[in-house]
């Protein structure tokens, strides 16, 4: 593949050049035998993945700062997984990293692919709602042919909320906690959802995609939603701060496997259990929409499916989809 086609190792050439000062344009374009004007490419493509280059006429040019955003040679430095990113796909913009995961899932080698977009023009969530999805968030879709019975299926979007979850708590410090189905909330405010989708036959899975869509480093006016009732947050306006999209991607992208692997060889018990002691629901009120009925009670427990058990008055209603609110 040409070198043009490879910023990571234009980067890499620009890094060791200009570790002692700047380097001209016309020796960077020598030592990568390329044009000039394919280096100020290089050097343009470079700064909107997040890297800061500095340039002085004359002198040239020194890369002065590194990028926050997960691009794959950066996330396959640390990731240390498995089997998740083992392949990396990643677009500076695309309409949905879910439909780009969904055409590749059916490849026998994609088990374990990342999508990663910067920007998604048609990102969706639940029940085909609008995903609004500007530069500065986390947005991806993770690939996975599971080895577990169909009947497991329904507890991967609790694998991703946990992996989420846990990557927010532990790069940030911020006090994450979970909402069924699918939601992770911080201060009572949605920070990211989850978004699967299957195929499936009655004896075996033939694959699943995660999707999941965090708020990292963007402004909440510019996702609150239009469809949803949800409080939106973002990462950045909890802490007050932006923080590193690359770490928190890299961990998110462990944690999934670790959770992952944990159902896998445990079953639901444990990612039940560990999702229990994260939630921000069990015991509390909530009103569950579905369709034109709406059930009130206390969000009593989770069942072995992930389904949820409400008490209402004198009976347990068990629910497996609809529009929960948590009464705070």
């Amino acid at each position: 593949m040409p070198l043009q086609d490879r910023p990571e190792q234009f980067l890499s050439l620009l890094r060791s050049e200009s570790a002692s000062g700047y380097v001209s344009g016309q020796a960077l374009a020598k030592k990568a035998a390329i044009s000039r004007s394919a280096v100020w490419k290089q050097i343009t493509r470079l700064r909107r993945y997040g890297y800061t280059i500095e340039s002085l006429h004359g002198a040239g040019y020194r890369l002065t700062g590194e990028t926050d955003s997960p691009v794959p040679w950066e996330l396959e430095k640390a990731l240390g997984t498995s089997f998740v990113g083992s392949k990396i796909v990643y677009r500076e913009a695309l309409d949905s990293t879910q439909n780009l995961a969904m055409s590749i899932a059916g490849k026998p080698d994609s088990h374990g692919t990342v999508v990663i977009a910067e920007q998604q023009k048609s990102g969706r969530g639940r029940i085909k709602r609008k995903w609004l999805s500007p530069k500065g968030g986390i947005w991806l879709s993770v690939v996975l042919h599971p080895s577990i019975p169909p009947a497991r299926i329904t507890l991967l979007p609790f694998v991703a909320a946990l992996a989420v979850c846990e990557a927010i708590r532990e790069s940030t410090k911020l006090d994450a906690r979970l909402k069924w189905p699918n939601d992770v909330m911080v201060s009572g405010k949605k920070v990211a959802g989850i978004l699967l989708d299957i195929s499936a036959e009655a004896e075996q899975v033939n694959y699943a995609v995660i999707g999941i869509g965090l708020n990292a480093n963007v402004d909440s006016s510019a996702i609150v939603s239009r469809l949803e009732n949800d409080k939106i947050t973002s990462v950045k306006d909890e802490l007050e701060h932006e923080t590193s999209r690359l770490v928190l991607t890299r961990l998110l992208l462990q944690k999934l496997e670790q959770y992952y692997l944990k159902l896998e060889r445990d079953g639901a018990p444990g990612i039940l259990q560990k999702w229990k002691q994260r939630s921000d629901m069990l015991g509390r009120k909530v009103s569950v929409t579905q369709g034109d009925r709406t059930i009130h009670g206390i969000a009593a427990d989770l069942n072995d499916d992930g389904s949820l058990l409400i008490k209402a008055e004198d009976k347990e209603i068990t629910i497996t989809s609809g529009d929960i609110h948590v009464r705070y």
